[in-house]
């Protein structure tokens, strides 16, 4: 029996060069350092020529240590002209089938510029290569790397909690609640080079679109895959903002383009925008009937009021302790309410902003620690997620502190996978 190709493969514009280096050596030192993987593996950087050119110095040093450098070729054009993200994922699919690589033996673990894994990552990988637990696999993502315990940085707690929705709607036929992720999930070559990810224009969220193609052509085959991984949150509300505001364009896009799209997902999909729009009107009745001291709307409104609250207090509860084993606990509690009530409002604003903008390839976030910035403290080790969580963890999660010179310094492992 042949052994399987895991390609790990890095997609960005490239300008967040210092993240970009610190998620390659992650894997670099995570596949040489996690015992019984049973795959080969390749790790590919897909970026865009000025991504290069802006630190030439760092990509050429992991091109030595490894590392295959794509550049996207300005030149390039797709047969429907996307642009984006998009482009340079379907250069990648056309590269490996060149190559040889787009098989059923090989799999590509796709990874934003900051997704870092740890070991429990790769063992994750291993498991469901080896199990066949589907033809793409996602798992949860945690956001303690640069933790400010900034009010853009508590709000991704929420979306920790928020992926074990997003994973048991990817399971199940027809995704009922819209779910899906644009990092570390993984995807079976063939599959890939299937659907692919051209698509006319420009598309705000191609990783849905590929979900909605996936499912279209193949059913649902999506599986949940093992273990974390690693990344971070805007270090401004401005750039929460644009982030959420991207995302809200993607959502109106595959309502309107998405031709794939069956008509119950197309509902489900609307009725999830519509949610997120009714946000901000909620919050101004709820305030509005609070000034004007007008009762009745308060008990109209309190049935669902008490639903929202509870659910966004569980929502960072169950977060926080998610990453409890990763942040440091000296961000006193009123300032970490007061940080989530801040960042929950950003997203309740950001369809608003969407609407009064409009999508753009350039609307590029930052994910490079700015310098000055006052980290407080590595991750302090591995946590009991599998104990507390219905995700079955072969091995406990690890993580590693990012060193001055780019290296990773493991956190030393408690325990093997069985």
């Amino acid at each position: 029996m042949s052994v399987p190709t895991v390609l790990f493969q890095v997609t960005a514009i490239g300008k967040n060069s210092r993240a970009i280096d610190e998620t390659a050596r992650s894997v670099l030192y995570w596949v040489r350092n996690t015992p019984r993987l049973g795959f080969r593996h390749l790790l590919w950087l897909v970026i865009e020529p000025e991504g290069y050119a802006a630190a030439p110095g760092i990509y050429e040093k992991l091109r030595s240590a490894g590392v295959q450098v794509r550049i996207v070729p300005g030149e390039y054009a797709t047969p429907l002209g996307t642009r984006g993200k998009a482009r340079a994922l379907e250069y990648a699919v056309e590269a490996r089938r060149e190559l040889g690589l787009s098989g059923p033996g090989v799999w590509v673990y796709h990874q934003d510029e900051e997704t870092c894994v740890g070991e429990d990552t790769l063992s994750g990988i291993a498991d469901f290569v080896r199990e066949g637990s589907g033809l793409l696999g996602a798992g949860v993502i945690l956001y303690p790397l640069d933790w400010g315990g900034t009010a853009s940085h508590v709000q991704e707690l929420s979306r920790s909690y928020d992926d074990f929705r997003v994973l048991d709607s990817m399971t199940r036929p027809g995704n009922p609640t819209a779910g899906f992720h644009g990092s570390h999930f993984l995807v079976r070559a063939d599959v890939e080079d299937a659907v692919g990810w051209d698509s006319r224009g420009y598309a705000p969220a191609e990783d849905l679109l590929f979900e909605i193609r996936v499912r279209e052509r193949f059913g649902s085959v999506f599986g949940i895959l093992r273990g974390f991984a690693y990344e971070k949150g805007a270090f401004s509300l401005r750039d929460q903002l644009r982030q959420r505001r991207r995302w809200v364009h993607g959502i109106l896009h595959a309502l309107a383009h998405a031709h794939e799209l069956p008509a119950r997902r197309r509902l489900t999909l609307g009725y999830s925008a519509l949610s997120w729009f009714s946000a901000l009107p909620s919050v101004a009745i709820l305030v509005a009937s609070i000034v004007v001291h007008y009762g009745p709307i308060l008990l109209l409104t309190g049935v669902f009021t008490g639903f929202v609250w509870v659910s966004m207090v569980l929502a960072y509860l169950e977060g926080y302790r998610l990453h409890s084993a990763y942040i440091p606990r000296t961000t006193p509690l009123p300032r970490l309410v007061l940080a989530g009530l801040l960042g929950a409002l950003v997203d309740v604003a950001a369809p608003w902003s969407a609407i009064l903008s409009r999508p753009s390839t350039r609307d590029f976030i930052p994910k490079d620690r700015p310098d000055g910035l006052a980290v407080r403290g590595p991750p302090r080790g591995p946590t009991l997620a599998r104990a507390r969580y219905a995700l079955p963890l072969h091995a406990e999660p690890h993580h590693f502190r990012p060193s001055t010179e780019g290296a990773p310094t493991a956190a030393p492992p408690r325990s093997r996978p069985a």
